[in-house]
């Protein structure tokens, strides 16, 4: 049984993001597990924080999130599997732990669209388990809401494709919902394809082929506009990226990174590379 993660801070983006998790368990058939991770509060001056407070806090959100988890045995009609974890700590510690722990097919997360706090708050943790969490992460953007996912693309800089590209994860993605992929090739060269493309472009056709993958090129200076309007204009109902140590997609910097994922209207998917068999 696959086992899906979505993570909660109680906030509207993140509460979306738990029913979208929520409906796709059960179309899946997947176990579902509420996550939410309990900072703790910063001491005032050197006045340590009780720790009769920090177990109030920590049962304060195992209240909320069984609440939640009620409401979702209701929109499930009682077929998902579904239970809660609360750790005290840093998100970016406990996410961690938590995914060791369930070994997901997806760590599910929201991010708001038109709220910069909130998309402060929940964009940075996003980010975190983008770029260092190597488990599939699912963004779920605010408005978004499950629906059948019949059509992936994929975007994809043709840059060492054999080195950087998960195959085995995003195969698996398209083969458990019978999907269409489109192989989306960004790059802010417009000129002719350099040789080296043509060949990275064969290769990823070969591992991809019994998918009859369809091949779309995108070049200019704004991809990552010119991203989101594809996706619109294709009607994608999911859109997968690999994130790099160098940049996202090897081509878009933190900022530009950011641009894609807030003002996307479909799931985005981040399979890391690291995800690799062989790689750490």
């Amino acid at each position: 049984m696959k086992t899906l993660i979505a993570t909660t801070d109680f906030s509207p983006s993140s509460i979306n993001a738990v029913n979208y998790a929520a409906d796709m368990a059960k179309v899946l058939n997947a176990r579902l597990i509420l996550f939410n991770a309990v900072p703790v509060p910063v001491a005032v001056s050197e006045i340590p924080v009780p720790e009769a407070t920090l177990e109030d806090m920590v049962t304060e959100a195992g209240q909320e999130l069984n609440l939640l988890k009620d409401k979702l045995v209701l929109r499930t009609t009682g077929k998902v599997d579904i239970s809660t974890e609360v750790l005290m700590g840093n998100f970016a510690d406990k996410i961690d732990e938590i995914a060791d722990k369930f070994n997901p097919f997806a760590i599910i997360m929201g991010i708001a669209q038109g709220k910069p706090i909130e998309r402060f708050l929940m964009g940075s943790n996003t980010f975190y388990a983008i770029s260092k969490n190597l488990n599939p992460i699912l963004i779920i953007p605010e408005k978004a809401s499950f629906r059948p996912i019949n059509k992936i693309g994929f975007a994809c800089d043709l840059e060492a494709v054999a080195e950087t590209i998960p195959f085995k994860l995003v195969s698996e993605w398209v083969s458990v919902f019978k999907s269409t992929l489109n192989i989306i090739h960004v790059s802010r060269n417009s000129q002719a394809q350099k040789s080296s493309e043509i060949t990275e472009a064969i290769s990823l056709q070969n591992h991809l082929s019994k998918f009859q993958p369809k091949f779309e090129f995108l070049t200019g200076d704004n991809l990552a506009e010119k991203l989101n309007e594809y996706t619109k204009e294709h009607k994608l109902d999911l859109l997968i990226v690999v994130p790099r140590h160098h940049g996202f997609l090897g081509l878009f910097d933190k900022k530009h990174a950011k641009k894609i994922i807030v003002h996307q209207e479909v799931p985005i998917l981040a399979i890391h590379s690291g995800l690799i068999p062989g790689r750490a």
